[in-house]
């Protein structure tokens, strides 16, 4: 197929099934779970099949036993009694490498399913492929390997922009026509808002409601979330606003950065109205947050934490990483050709804050890398990739 590409996660997948039972791997609708899984040996099982999902409703689970390992059981999600079977047949034996479970739903949101996987499984998350993934290039860790000398100017900011608006599904971002991958989107959206939805919350808000605040937080990304704000917008209440958030969360629609949101595919967040946003400062940190997001889940997983730093002062650092045994890395993004006045304090706000050594970052849109005299790394925004 002419958009396949090696996937960055394929080899933790490899790893992690040689010592847990079961591996979960999850992500949003049409990331790439399937293609990627059936990549490997097994058997595959897909719950979007009727027939199972009804012989497994039925008590008959022999299908399970005696299949050839490991078990991949795509979108599990839809019968949560599979499960308590997996469970049942892991308890018996810890061999290792037994089952795959893919979900487009957050499986450790719902709490019968939390208990049935707690201690048994491995959860990795697919994102969407990265710029460089999307070039089948390797994936840096910028965070872990600061530095102004790299003069990596592989990824060009034309590359960026055209990131931005395409995205990284995978079936839909190599689509050339524009005409076709507005309507893929349009299409993915109504299939998650009126089918993947209920299965977290039962809610009766119209599908135009739904749709209107995703275009909201998609214009607002990095900035801080007013629940009232959002529910005066959309005209439902402040409770159910927060309802949908935290099922837009579990549908691997958008990501919790300290009080606001990232949309994890950028060229869907582009279809949504964020291409219509002016500021160029916008786009450069919904991109670095895309890029750095990427790097940390791949290379860190759990090790690591990713978050803002704000001041009632003015202070504002977009991007804060902390990799576990190294010093935090302050990231501020500056529009202009280099690290600004209102950067760089920004950036002292938040040293005198810590009591450890920090890495203090400003990704500009010039094209020199530089050290400012108070140590700060001055770098090209594309360089992080």
């Amino acid at each position: 197929m002419p958009h396949m590409r090696k996937r960055y996660l394929e080899e933790t997948l490899k790893k992690d099934l040689r010592w847990s039972p079961i591996v979960s791997v999850l992500g949003m609708r049409q990331v790439g779970k399937t293609t990627l899984l059936k990549q490997n040996p097994g058997t595959y099982l897909s719950l979007d099949d009727e027939s199972l999902r009804n012989s497994w409703q039925s008590g008959d689970w022999s299908l399970l036993e005696s299949s050839q390992k490991p078990i991949i059981i795509d979108e599990a999600q839809k019968l949560p009694g599979v499960f308590d079977r997996v469970k049942l047949l892991v308890d018996r034996s810890r061999r290792p490498g037994q089952f795959i479970l893919t979900g487009s739903v957050r499986f450790l949101s719902k709490r019968d399913i939390r208990e049935s996987l707690t201690g048994r499984t491995s959860i990795l998350e697919l994102l969407p492929l990265s710029l460089r993934e999307t070039h089948s290039e390797p994936l840096r860790s910028f965070a872990a390997n600061v530095d102004v000398g790299m003069d990596e100017r592989t990824i060009p900011e034309k590359r960026v922009a055209h990131y931005l608006n395409y995205g990284g599904m995978p079936g839909i971002c190599f689509k050339r026509d524009a005409g076709v991958r507005r309507r893929m989107r349009e299409s993915h959206l109504e299939t998650v808002l009126m089918r993947d939805l209920q299965h977290l919350v039962r809610t009766r808000v119209p599908y135009i409601k739904l749709r209107s605040l995703l275009q909201i937080l998609a214009q607002a990304q990095g900035e801080p979330v007013s629940h009232r704000y959002l529910a005066r917008r959309v005209q439902v209440s402040a409770p159910t606003v927060i309802q949908l958030l935290t099922a837009f969360v579990d549908l691997f629609l958008i990501k919790p950065h300290g009080k606001s949101y990232y949309f994890v595919d950028c060229g869907m967040a582009s279809h949504l109205g964020a291409s219509r946003v002016e500021n160029p400062l916008f786009h450069m940190e919904r991109w670095v947050h895309s890029e750095l997001l990427a790097q940390l889940t791949y290379h860190h997983r759990a090790g690591f934490e990713f978050y803002p730093f704000t001041t009632r002062g003015g202070a504002r650092v977009p991007f804060v990483v902390e990799l576990e045994g190294r010093p935090p890395v302050a990231i501020v993004v500056d529009p202009s050709t280099g690290a600004s006045e209102k950067s760089l304090k920004s950036l002292t706000a938040f040293r005198k804050s810590k009591r450890t050594a920090v890495t203090c970052v400003v990704l500009h849109a010039g094209t020199n890398a530089y050290e400012s005299s108070s140590g700060v790394a001055c770098i090209p925004y594309p360089w992080i990739a």
